[in-house]
């Protein structure tokens, strides 16, 4: 029994100092979660400004020179800082709500030290605050300061840990293309079937598919042209192959290598050389003709260091019709099975176009025992294909030879009417008006067909005359390498001072004053506080006769 009192007259009160500092910290650890919650939302939302700005520079880096041709620089530099500022909005505010956790924790270690010292004094007067007492105490306070000062810090990478991961697992495991959705069966007779094709750009869009019900084999060695209106799904048609959209439903198999010359054509920052070797070994021989097929020859004689020119980030020193024959030349110079062609011949000039048409793409170029699927817009070439695919809305209308779809006069006909041009082959343009001679509204291309007959021929013939170079095997190449990049420089040895005054100046002077006037006086605080336990525990007019004098305690308190 007398233990029982013992432990509650003396041990437990003595415990409930130590218990109410306990519960001061208890007491601040949901304020923090609460402020913890909202500078994650925070945080969330500033990710989310920050990737509309990136992809919104990335799209002004790259068309750089459209935007500075068209003097759209200034439109385009008030969105990004219009982003920038909701950003900075949303930093201004993660940074305040930040400063108040620490705030919060730094306080906290004085509140435990008030609190303990307060509750040990006055639950009962014959608790004298002795220097033992108090500095050990604010020892122990001292150590665990260290430790909860690290809280704040710990608090904020913790959050920011959390938003960062959440973002890496969405991308992470969100839904892959399906390897499987392409077969490689080197047992089939043709290079390219494609039978009852479904295709879908994600799975989100399963109900409204690009291509539907797609039927198609192409034989070994054949050149095939697709065309259609803008958006019929051409391009779709050569992701579908290369295994790159979702397949809903149906098969699709190809046979040996794939090269492919996409839209964009991608260009790496290296050599021009490089480029188009992509890793192969050089070849001399195969080198000049895969150059002189793509109409490259006086390219190289204009670039500085001809084709050991360095090419900068997405070929921005080269034109858009340079860098289409440098993709296409790629895929030449690599010598696969199959190729397949995104208008290739979109960015080059009509007569280069007929160049590399007879030289690489056509029936007498050097692609000429390879399978090609020949994605198009333009009507020139397309009597010299072995098929064609016609596409509308993402569905095969219309396949067969140029005469058999001539023919016909349907979906084939109206895009032949829709895409003709002055430019095009006189006897083309003067096929489709025999075949449309009935229907006088169409020909609204034929006004002037007899003078464009003349005009198309005295241009192509003197194009062709200009493009027309003779060179062999003696071919000279450079051996001097024109550097475009330069390696970086780094500064070495201490910051400069005049860094640490650009920022200073960036931050606010004032605020930078009010900065170290409030670190000064922290410290100042710090130390007064120390100094005047002192004096509390020292002052022998605080107890008299082992019991406090309460005008005392609470002056110090």
């Amino acid at each position: 029994m007398g233990e029982v009192v013992n432990l509650m007259a003396v041990n437990a009160q003595r415990c409930l100092a130590a218990l109410a500092g306990l519960a001061v910290m208890l007491i601040i650890i949901p304020i923090n979660a609460l402020i913890g919650k909202k500078v994650k939302l925070l945080q969330m939302e500033q990710m989310t400004y920050k990737d509309e700005r990136v992809k919104l520079m990335n799209e002004v880096l790259t068309g750089i020179k459209v935007l500075k041709l068209y003097a759209w620089d200034p439109s385009f530099r008030n969105q990004i800082l219009k982003i920038r500022e909701k950003e900075i909005r949303v930093l201004k505010s993660a940074a305040m709500w930040n400063a108040s956790i620490s705030f919060l924790w730094f306080c906290s270690s004085f509140l435990v030290s008030l609190v303990t010292f307060t509750v040990f004094v006055m639950i009962d007067e014959h608790n004298i605050l002795t220097s033992e007492t108090a500095f050990v105490a604010t020892a122990l306070f001292n150590i665990m300061r260290t430790a909860m000062s690290i809280i704040p810090l710990t608090v904020q990478v913790l959050l920011q840990f959390l938003v960062s991961y959440r973002r890496i697992d969405e991308f992470m495991n969100a839904e892959e293309l399906d390897v499987n959705s392409v077969s490689h069966d080197e047992n089939k007779d043709d290079p390219l079937i494609m039978e009852g094709g479904t295709f879908s750009w994600g799975t989100t869009n399963v109900e409204r598919p690009i291509l539907c019900n797609i039927t198609l084999k192409i034989q070994p060695g054949q050149l095939v042209a697709v065309v259609g209106a803008v958006g019929s799904g051409k391009s779709s048609l050569i992701s579908a192959f290369l295994g790159e959209m979702d397949k809903i439903s149906g098969y699709v198999n190809t046979k040996g290598t794939i090269a492919y010359v996409p839209q964009q054509a991608w260009i790496q920052n290296a050599t021009l050389r490089d480029n188009i070797l992509f890793g192969s070994s050089f070849n001399r021989k195969k080198y000049i003709n895969t150059i002189e097929a793509c109409a490259l020859k006086q390219d190289l004689d204009m670039l500085p260091g001809g084709d050991f020119t360095e090419i900068g980030e997405k070929g921005i020193n080269l034109s858009g019709g340079q860098k289409q024959r440098v993709s296409l030349a790629r895929a030449v110079y690599n010598d696969a099975d199959i190729y397949l062609l995104d208008n290739p011949l979109s960015a080059v000039d009509a007569h280069v176009g007929k160049h590399i048409f007879e030289n690489v793409i056509g029936p007498k170029g050097e692609l000429r025992k390879k399978t090609r699927i020949f994605v198009t817009h333009g009507i020139t070439f397309l009597s010299q294909v072995d098929k064609i695919i016609v596409l509308k809305g993402g569905e095969i209308t219309e396949e067969g030879t140029f005469k058999e779809l001539m023919a016909k006069k349907g979906e084939f006909s109206a895009f032949l009417v829709q895409h003709i041009t002055p430019t095009d082959d006189p006897g083309l343009q003067s096929e489709i008006k025999d075949m449309l001679e009935d229907e006088p509204d169409k020909l609204i291309f034929t006004e002037n067909i007899e003078h464009t007959k003349t005009e198309s021929t005295r241009s192509s013939n003197s194009s062709l005359s200009n493009l027309t170079v003779d060179f062999d095997d003696d071919l000279e190449f450079t051996s001097h390498i024109d550097r475009l990049i330069q390696a970086e420089k780094t500064e070495t040895g201490s910051v400069k001072w005049s860094v640490y005054t650009h920022y200073l100046k960036s931050a606010g002077i004032l605020l930078c004053i009010a900065t170290v006037g409030f670190m000064a006086l922290f410290q100042a605080f710090s130390v007064l506080s120390s100094i005047w336990l002192s004096d509390w525990t020292n002052d022998k007019a605080a107890a008299v006769d082992g019991v406090q004098v309460p005008e005392k305690r609470s002056f110090f308190i």
